[in-house]
């Protein structure tokens, strides 16, 4: 039994899922030629955001891990699967949503320069 949960458990950790998801800023912001302003007004707006998405994480986590224990169990509880997985996919629903906002408000931090694609109006 605990060799399966093993194998479950390390399945989902390679297959990505909630793993996958960060709270800091992507990549490609930093090939860009930010102000000091800009780099503060960033790190403000993703540094709020880290505890959020970490708990969102970890309630999709929890409930993918009872997922996990479904699937195992003696007996399988559809309603108990069905609700686990609602809970996994909202938290990371959320996750993205917050991430999207964030990207967001970075984007309107930057110049039309700066901006993929050149000048885009906001």
């Amino acid at each position: 039994m605990r060799a399966v949960r093993c194998a479950v458990a390390a399945l989902a950790f390679w297959s990505g899922g909630a793993q996958a998801q960060q709270a800091g800023p992507p990549a490609w912001l930093q090939r860009l030629d930010l102000t000091d302003a800009q780099q503060e007004a960033i790190f403000q707006i993703f540094y709020r955001l880290t505890p959020v998405i970490r708990e969102r994480l970890q309630a999709s986590r929890r409930a993918h891990e009872e997922l996990e224990e479904l699937a195992i169990a003696a007996s399988l509880d559809s309603d108990r699967g069905r609700e686990a997985f609602d809970q996994e996919t909202q938290a990371l629903a959320e996750v993205a949503e917050l991430r999207m906002q964030a990207m967001r408000r970075v984007f309107e931090l930057l110049t039309s320069e700066q901006r993929p694609g050149g000048a885009i109006a906001v």
